[in-house]
């Protein structure tokens, strides 16, 4: 792929050919301009709580890129996965509220606050919320040859069954898994977690005919329904997604049904309010370009920014959410 005059340089663009290795298509979200000299010789550095090559990743690395040009400096992505996310956002949480790191956070930042009695940091009060990014689309999905073809059936089935119907997840704590308990006792139906480390491990099982089914993200589970090698049953969104209008809601099948799975960004406490407004500024031209929508939509989540202000309200709403479910259920992560 050529350069357009006068946007990038041969260096540029293949360091831009090798950060999307991965099939992320160039372009989009300000990356031709994002090649640009940069201002600002101080980087910035994004922390994603999640390990390399999977959606967090890609979210991380499309934002990052399209943030350069309006922020003037270079944007660094850093992986620090471990710990159900808490790693690499306590890493956010100790930074100097300097300016030089963000963070994105996605729905276990909420579900660590509400579930677990101890944390290395307070998922409200240590950070400086800078915006909601959007939402990622969470799945139910079996083998092509699962006798249930929607969350209907499969409630139907797991209500008949003499022993818990088994489904994986990308580990405790995570969004998919919370979905899962939150299926098992809105459906009054005997669900048993099974914990993975990777959806490449969830889907090698479930086409093995050695798991029902299980709760994962769009965006790992594209190839496969593309390929007609997995089906999806439902997804967790209160309502279809405007995105994949063909995937039905669980809620179809079980009014009131909804965990949402988000993504957003976060800076260290006491960044300085001019701090937080350029960042937050920043993210939402990124996010609300025209190259956006498609982009993430083919990662399988919706955009939808928010304020900061907007963001603090909606972290404190799904912190009390959480909590909530937990009271409800006696599910604790610890």
């Amino acid at each position: 792929m050529s350069a357009r005059p006068g946007a990038a340089t041969p260096v540029a663009a293949n360091r831009a050919r090798r950060t999307f290795a991965a099939g992320l298509a160039l372009g989009g979200l300000g990356l031709v301009a994002g090649a640009r000299s940069v201002a600002d010789p101080q980087p910035l550095t994004l922390i994603v709580p999640q390990a390399p090559g999977g959606a967090a990743d890609h979210f991380g690395r499309l934002i990052g890129k399209g943030l350069e040009p309006h922020l003037g400096r270079q944007v660094l992505v850093e992986n620090r996965s471990g710990g159900g996310s808490i790693v690499g956002t306590l890493a956010v949480a100790n930074a100097p509220p300097d300016g030089r790191i963000i963070g994105m956070v996605f729905a276990a930042h909420a579900i660590n606050q509400a579930l677990r009695k101890h944390m290395p940091y307070d998922a409200l009060s240590d950070f400086a919320p800078l915006c909601l990014g959007g939402y990622n689309i969470i799945v139910l999905v079996a083998g092509s040859g699962y006798p249930a073809d929607d969350a209907g059936e499969l409630i139907a089935q797991a209500r008949k069954a003499s022993t818990p119907t088994l489904y994986g997840s990308l580990g405790v704590g995570s969004a998919a898994h919370i979905a899962g308990e939150l299926l098992a006792v809105e459906a009054e139906i005997d669900l048993q977690h099974v914990p993975y480390n990777g959806s490449a491990h969830i889907y090698r099982e479930i086409l093995a005919g050695d798991l029902p089914f299980g709760i994962v993200t769009l965006a790992s589970a594209l190839p496969y329904l593309r390929a007609r090698k997995l089906k999806v049953l439902g997804t967790t969104h209160a309502r279809r997604s405007s995105r994949y209008p063909e995937l039905p809601a669980v809620a179809e099948f079980l009014p009131g049904f909804e965990l949402l799975g988000f993504f957003g960004f976060v800076a260290p406490a006491r960044t300085p309010a001019a701090v937080v407004e350029r960042q937050a500024d920043a993210l939402g031209k990124v996010l609300r370009s025209p190259e956006a929508a498609p982009q993430f939509a083919e990662l399988g989540a919706e955009i939808a920014v928010s304020t900061p202000s907007g963001f603090a309200s909606f972290l404190r709403a799904e912190v009390d959410r959480f909590a909530a479910l937990s009271r409800r259920t006696g599910m604790r992560l610890d």
